[in-house]
């Protein structure tokens, strides 16, 4: 029962992130709709997802490896995608 209340958590934790990383994909080419995002707050949260994923699988918890893997790839895939288009940005006049 308590890792059933675990994987639960591990999906809203998810569904925080989820939209956020879909929405990035789907304006990448559009620097001006990526600008409101911050990349300080999204660099800090690959950091401490990756923290997250390395201490669930210390721990052997499942849950929080999964959380811990959803948040940082999606957190991977903003920084990545708003880095691309700040740098098309520079480059196009």
């Amino acid at each position: 029962m308590i890792e059933a209340v675990g994987y639960l958590a591990a999906l809203g934790a998810a569904s925080m992130w989820l939209p956020q990383a879909a929405r990035a994909l789907r304006y990448r080419h559009d620097p001006a709709s990526l600008a409101a995002l911050s990349l300080v707050t999204y660099g800090v949260a690959v950091a401490f997802n990756a923290l997250l994923l390395g201490y669930g699988a210390l721990r052997d918890a499942r849950p929080v490896m999964l959380a811990g893997a959803v948040n940082l790839a999606c957190a991977a895939v903003i920084v990545t995608v708003v880095l691309g288009a700040r740098r098309r940005r520079v480059v196009q006049p």
